[in-house]
């Protein structure tokens, strides 16, 4: 008597095909959604595109070089107190609100500037903040501030700042009372000054009612009229005009180095207590530096530019 073998690939082909249309399935949806131009709420919360065709945001660990440009990283880093990145994508880290903050400004306009108010400081801009933030924050320190959040935007320009949504939610966020903004940057060849000029004048009416001093960038080399556009859309007795200065670079050769970011800075506190319109207490400090408190935020136009 023969007995014949019992087959059993049908059911194996069978649980591979299932198993493989499990996992397809998925990965279709998502990818489907990452370019899709709907957004998907669950009780409130946004399920946000890490990939789409707009930007291409992906996350990194990695501490942020106050000494040299990293506008190559597409990251978002931000550096908690304790030292141990906090990784977050930056529309979780932020309230999922649009729109105008007019609210926060009537609310903040009531705040009396003097010399004697201790302030909730908010340091947003260029690659440029990611070595000007270490000595502000000593400023801060030696003087009772609080330097709440260091926003550095490497590569971007006014347009990124202008017409993104991304300041208004950290401003939504942090509610600082004094805005420092440093940006320009790559800037400095620019010669479409009409329209750079349209972009400031609308920056400056998204922060207009925040006291802010807005800062030049570092020139090293000459610019075709960039500072002049940036004076002109800030208040009067707002603007600090860095060019001209002597300050010595960095191994980049577009950057100070940390003696640079540091006499850079003496220079603006002494200006922000003689000739700024909101002037705020920033006498020298007495130590080298203190312990830096603040979170550090660092983004990547060319991946990012935020609208």
């Amino acid at each position: 008597m023969k007995f014949k073998k019992k087959d059993n690939k049908t059911p194996s082909r069978l649980l591979n095909l299932w198993a493989g249309i499990s996992f397809f399935i998925p990965v279709f949806i998502i990818y489907a959604y990452s370019y899709s131009d709907h957004t998907f709420i669950i009780k409130g919360y946004e399920i946000k595109k890490l990939i789409t065709k707009k930007n291409d945001l992906f996350l990194k660990s990695e501490a942020l070089n106050s000494n040299k440009n990293k506008s190559d990283s597409a990251k978002i880093i931000i550096t908690a107190t304790d030292n141990n990145p906090i990784i977050k994508n930056i529309d979780t880290l932020l309230p999922n609100k649009h729109g105008a903050i007019s609210d926060y400004k009537q609310i903040n306009n009531s705040i009396e500037i003097s010399d004697t108010i201790k302030h909730r400081i908010l340091l947003i801009g260029d690659s440029e903040c990611g070595g000007l933030c270490f000595p502000l924050n000593d400023y801060c320190e030696q003087n009772g501030h609080k330097l709440l959040l260091t926003l550095a935007w490497n590569s971007a320009t006014v347009f990124n700042f202008a017409f993104s949504d991304t300041i208004n939610k950290i401003i939504l966020k942090y509610k600082p009372s004094y805005l420092f903004i440093v940006f320009g940057l790559n800037e400095l060849p620019a010669r479409d000054l009409e329209q750079r000029k349209k972009a400031a004048d609308q920056f400056a009416k998204k922060i207009g009612g925040i006291p802010y001093l807005w800062i030049g960038p570092a020139n090293y080399m000459n610019d075709y009229g960039i500072n002049k556009v940036f004076e002109s859309a800030a208040e009067t007795d707002c603007f600090f005009l860095t060019n001209n200065m002597e300050l010595p670079r960095g191994d980049d050769g577009r950057h100070p180095n940390i003696k640079g970011y540091r006499l850079w800075m003496d220079s603006i506190a002494t200006w922000i207590k003689i000739s700024a319109k909101y002037k705020i207490a920033m006498e020298k400090p007495t130590k080298s530096r203190y312990t830096f408190k603040s979170r550090i935020i660092n983004l990547n136009a060319v991946n990012f530019r935020g609208y």
